[in-house]
């Protein structure tokens, strides 16, 4: 008894350690960062594993040459459609859709299996042994020809999984379209707000050679001349942060159409927008016609239809399944050169009526599925409602913001003008040119905002609406 003692306690010892020795083993400390404010460092092999991925994305031909032409805005939405990742994966989306709905119709054709089987079989006794070898082929078929319904509503789902798919990918074009006209429109403000703070700084330097001349002949004190020549560095400073805004919008430009940004995305500035009126068309009739023809809303609409047929599958599995085969093989003995045939054929009937409530689960989940589907889709239609609302009389009201802007800066250019004249004679004031000088440069960078301002009202409309070329749908004269 004590020699079984001392033996069961070796090995629990012997247990305790080899125990001991495999947790030590199992260790995740050399797979993270040493602590939860340092950064992981990937092994030597993944790290130049992914310098090879980058640069063989990086290095991809592009096939646009941007320095031989100045880009339109039409122009710049093909480079977008051909470049943008985004759009591919939408489109791959669509294809693997496609897959699934083929899937889906597979149930439709009999399942056949082909299998083939070799034996060998040995018999001996004292006084003699025998071998047999044989070899069978044989032919399985197996058809569901019944189940209330639940194969066709889910290969219907499939379908309209597929259509919303490829609703989706038209939406994702659109909105590729979206975001490319409006960086267009930025980078295209962000030009005419460097045009504008060039004439600033012009107008400054007008303010500053009338200080210095006044100054110069006694006719100024020279607290004037040193505030027109703060006055001419704060323009200068202004007209190198539009710069630096147009460098910023230009990259934000390549983004959208999917190129590496450089220099070489020039564009083609638009027309002007004076033949621009307000619509002929109630904005009621315009959220009617989103509703019915928004790409994402049709995408939503395929979805419920899906949830529905989806929930008919689910509940036809709780009913009993008609299913028909056969079954054909022939065996061949090696030894005896005979063979025979075995054909079956059968037609059975499957009803699980209990498997944990898994299938009853599954209705309760589509159903649910369903009506989430259905608030969803209810929800999509009040944000398109109010989104067209809101880009409608947005852009009735930025057509009247740029027109008064015009006149302001047209009104200010000509006082700033007489202002001027008036100053070297000596009949206004400094502080009055410098507010004449001031109101000019907000004027006029009140009309790059509301001619930015409109361009962009124009292709949020339309994007609200649902259609790429707004202005060719319904007329703007």
């Amino acid at each position: 008894m004590v020699v079984f003692k001392k033996f069961f306690r070796k090995c629990l010892l012997l247990a305790g350690t080899c125990v001991g020795l495999l947790t030590g083993c199992a260790s995740i400390d050399s797979s993270v960062s040493k602590r939860d404010d340092v950064f992981w460092i990937p092994p030597v092999e993944e790290n130049q594993a992914k310098q090879k991925q980058v640069q063989r994305y990086a290095s991809a031909p592009f096939p646009w040459k941007l320095s031989e032409m100045k880009l339109d805005l039409p122009m710049l939405i093909d480079i977008a459609f051909e470049n943008s990742p985004s759009t591919k994966k939408s489109w791959q989306a669509a294809r693997i859709a496609a897959a699934q709905s083929g899937k889906a119709a597979s149930i439709f054709f009999p399942r056949i299996t082909v299998s083939g089987a070799a034996e060998k079989l040995e018999t001996s006794s004292p006084l003699s042994k025998n071998s047999t070898a044989a070899f069978y082929p044989a032919i399985e078929m197996q058809y569901s020809i019944f189940q209330f319904g639940g194969h066709a509503k889910s290969a219907d789902a499939a379908k309209q999984m597929l259509y919303a798919a490829n609703y989706q990918h038209n939406r994702a074009l659109q909105t590729l379209a979206h975001e490319v006209q409006r960086c267009y429109f930025t980078l295209d403000s962000a030009e005419e707000a460097v045009e504008a703070s060039q004439k600033n700084l012009a107008d400054a330097f007008v303010a500053y050679d009338a200080a210095f001349t006044r100054n110069q002949s006694g006719l100024s004190n020279i607290q004037d001349f040193l505030q027109a020549k703060a006055n001419r560095s704060h323009a200068e400073f202004d007209l190198e942060k539009s710069k630096a805004q147009v460098e910023t919008a230009r990259a934000n430009l390549a983004a959208a159409i999917g190129v590496p940004v450089s220099e070489a995305i020039q564009i083609a500035r638009p027309d002007d927008e004076n033949d621009i009126r307000d619509l002929g068309i109630n904005v009621q009739d315009l959220i009617a016609g989103a509703i019915q023809t928004r790409q994402d809303m049709l995408a939503q609409c395929s979805i419920v239809k899906a949830k529905k047929d989806a929930a008919w599958t689910s509940s036809s599995k709780l009913l009993p399944e008609l299913v028909i085969g056969g079954t054909s093989n022939r065996k061949w003995y090696h030894n005896e050169h005979g063979y025979f045939n075995n054909v079956n054929i059968y037609a059975s009937l499957r009803w699980t009526i209990f498997d944990g409530f898994n299938n009853a689960y599954d209705f309760i989940e589509s159903r649910a599925a369903l009506k989430s589907a259905e608030q969803e889709l209810k929800c999509m239609q009040l944000s398109i409602a109010s989104d067209v609302w809101a880009k409608y009389f947005m852009f009735k009201s930025v057509i009247k913001q740029l027109n008064a802007a015009r006149n302001y800066e047209q009104s200010a250019e000509e006082s700033f003008d007489s202002i001027v004249i008036a100053y070297k004679e000596g009949l206004s004031s400094f502080s009055d040119l410098m507010a004449a000088q001031t109101q000019l440069a907000s004027a006029r960078q009140q009309t790059v905002t509301s001619r930015n301002n409109l361009s962009v009202a124009v292709v949020d409309l339309a994007y609200a609406v649902g259609i790429v070329n707004f202005e060719n749908r319904y007329n703007t004269q």
